[in-house]
């Protein structure tokens, strides 16, 4: 979302806060850390730097970090020693179409079971292979040194030896700056399908539409115990709406005609950002969101990685082989997966319907599709192309 506030600000010719926005961003060069990697797609070397030309399909690995200190330390746990060290509380693959008229995101559930490769570390050391290891530790084994680009590359290894899909470029968020984007839209819109009283998620809301500001959005995204069966599957759902009304509110929001607000939500949204060296270069960021100008709301889609459940644990399925050749091939992901990956069900969809314009400062749902579903669950996942709860607007 902040790729694509960059175009004109980029060229407004405010350099103070160009360059006090440019060093918000933390890069690292990973590249002597990633070893071996899949073809690009065409069997060529790696690409230049993202989007410096069109015409290139880009696939970025987007990270939830869980390192509690300093602002992240939302509960002082990390003050008080109770959790330390580098975690993964989220992972998905971004991905670009070479035409730039899709973006399609790609959940990676925490608990799959994965082989984690070996990784290098910044101090030369080589960590032992992991099998059969839950997927979110490959950041844990990346990270054990503090460095955020190894934790990531770590992570990356280990998504391209599972996909074999060339990953471009990374993005790494923590819990600080998740919560300054959030803010700094002035808060989302988001329907709460339970009243919710958490009070190890420190959250408490009530049913039906809310404006969640960023400390309860982050908690509506981490929380577990109180809502839904309390599963990661479950959580990953309600992640991918919440990121897709992010997206509604920051698309909807003029924000190219408001130098302010404009810069206001690049100082936030870049705060505490760790990025790869080119995806982080602000110029680089514009050309990208350049590229994207066209894009809306409805042509981003959310998918989570089909599986199969292995105890408590999760297994990519047959399926998500489809899902990660349509990936290395740039074709749209929901045709790939129509009909597979997901059990047969009953469904009767209607067109959202609005509730006419509300007045200032009411938050107002649309209708969500009406779903018939007799199928049990059976824990396969596919393309979730139409919102399952209301869409809700200020």
């Amino acid at each position: 979302m902040a790729a694509l506030a960059l175009v004109m600000f980029v060229g407004s010719g405010a350099a103070f806060a160009y360059s006090e926005i440019q060093g918000n961003v933390t890069r690292h060069d990973i590249n002597d850390l990633l070893g071996s990697r899949p073809d690009v797609g065409d069997g060529t070397s790696p690409p230049p730097p993202i989007d410096s030309k069109s015409g290139q399909p880009i696939n970025i690995l987007v990270m939830g970090s869980d390192v509690r200190e300093g602002e992240s330390d939302v509960d002082g746990a990390g003050a008080a020693g109770l959790v330390a060290g580098m975690r993964s509380d989220t992972t998905m693959i971004a991905h670009i179409s070479a035409n730039r008229s899709r973006v399609e995101i790609v959940s990676i559930p925490r608990d799959t079971l994965v082989d984690i490769p070996s990784c290098r570390l910044p101090d030369g050391r080589e960590t032992a292979p992991q099998y059969d290891a839950m997927f979110n530790s490959a950041f844990q084994t990346g990270g054990q040194t503090g460095d955020v680009g190894a934790a990531a590359a770590c992570t990356i290894r280990t998504v391209e030896q599972l996909t074999d899909v060339y990953i471009d470029d990374f993005v790494v968020v923590d819990f600080a700056g998740f919560t300054n984007m959030v803010d700094a839209l002035g808060g989302v819109p988001m329907y709460v399908p339970e009243a919710v009283n958490d009070s190890f998620a420190n959250l408490h809301l009530e049913q039906g539409c809310q404006v969640l500001d960023g400390t309860d959005a982050l908690g509506f995204a981490r929380a577990r115990k109180s809502l839904g069966d309390g599963s990661d599957i479950s959580r990953i759902g309600r992640q991918q709406e919440l990121v897709a009304a992010i997206a509604r509110e920051a698309l909807s929001k003029n924000l190219l005609t408001d130098a302010p607000a404009l810069y206001q939500f690049l100082d936030a949204s870049t705060s505490t950002l760790t990025t790869g060296p080119y995806i982080g270069g602000l110029t680089t960021m514009a050309g990208l969101a350049n590229s994207l100008r066209g894009l809306d709301a409805e042509s981003i889609s959310f998918v989570t990685m089909p599986f199969d459940w292995a105890g408590p644990r999760v297994r990519p399925s047959p399926d998500a082989d489809a899902l990660w050749a349509a990936l290395g091939a740039d074709e749209p992901i929901q045709a790939t997966l129509t009909g597979t990956g997901e059990p047969p069900t009953n469904k009767s969809t209607t067109e959202p319907t609005s509730t006419g314009t509300p007045d200032a400062g009411e938050v107002t749902p649309t209708e969500p599709p009406v779903v018939e579903d007799d199928a049990p669950d059976d824990g396969v996942v596919s393309a979730s192309p139409e919102p399952t709860i209301p869409v809700c607007t200020k």
